[in-house]
């Protein structure tokens, strides 16, 4: 008994003591500033770090990326339409009197909903097509790349001199995702592997890295140019048919003269070339 009362008699005691341990603030070091408290009464009202877009925002607002469209025309929509929107087994694409009065929404839903009695599908992943709505979007901003062209636009890196990306210091980093966005597509990751392109003599899209040695050059400068003709022209390969192109990515304005400079950038990069 005596041993019973010894045991409760020291954990009365070492209760309060552990417990008023456990309350007490743990003391600051010293140098460090103190954490800000409210003042008595005061609310703190907490700001969303990211808002999102108005909900009466609408495709042409947001309209999306006519580079990375450019690759989705070309992959789904040249056997009807043409690769230069040219119209094959269906109506032109390029200077469209539906798609230059019809309005962004309207060619949008047109895509994504197809045309009933006709051989124009739906798009649209939720209608059963393969394609999300950012992505039909940035084809919708492809076709209006395709409004105002003259009839006899040269798709050629000889159709003229080079623009003010070739002049310009690009930035490597951020070329590579860029390459990534709108390159890979045709040219395979780091450009080592070019998509199948039927109709081609070629058999398939040219590999940039290494890219064919008439565009490089060991004087940096004149290696920026030739890359730069090819993105600012475009070019359509030699065949009788093919069904991928390199689109004019620089006059038909689809990347800016930053985003050309940034891509010739890493594709010398990519060959071993200085900037």
């Amino acid at each position: 008994m005596l041993r019973r009362n010894w045991f409760l008699a020291l954990v009365a005691l070492a209760v309060p003591v552990l417990f008023g341990t456990a309350c007490r603030p743990n003391p600051q070091p010293e140098g460090l500033t103190p954490v800000p408290t409210l003042a008595p009464a005061a609310t703190l009202t907490l700001v969303p770090a990211i808002e999102g877009p108005p909900e009466e925002e609408t495709v042409s607002v947001r309209q999306a990326d006519a580079a990375a469209g450019s690759a989705l025309y070309l992959l789904h929509c040249t056997p009807c339409h043409g690769i230069r929107g040219q119209g094959v087994d269906a109506p032109p694409m390029r200077n469209s009197q539906f798609i230059q009065t019809a309005g962004d929404q309207n060619v949008f839903d047109t895509v994504a909903d197809g045309r009933p009695g006709t051989e124009m599908p739906a798009w649209l992943l939720d209608n059963g097509g393969p394609l999300r709505e950012l992505e039909i979007e940035s084809v919708v901003a492809y076709l209006d790349t395709m409004q105002g062209v003259a009839a006899d636009a040269s798709i050629s890196p000889d159709a003229g001199g080079p623009g003010a990306a070739a002049s310009m210091s690009g930035d490597i980093d951020k070329g590579r995702p860029d390459f990534g966005r709108y390159c890979a597509f045709c040219h395979g990751p780091e450009g080592v592997q070019g998509l199948p392109n039927p109709g081609s003599d070629d058999g398939s899209v040219p590999v940039v890295n290494p890219i064919d040695p008439e565009i490089a050059n060991s004087d940096p400068g004149v290696f920026a140019t030739n890359v730069d003709l090819y993105l600012e022209y475009g070019s359509i390969p030699e065949g009788s048919g093919p069904l991928l192109m390199m689109p004019p990515f620089g006059v038909r304005q689809i990347l800016s003269q930053e985003q050309i400079a940034n891509l010739i950038a890493y594709v010398l990069h990519l060959n071993g070339a200085g900037p």
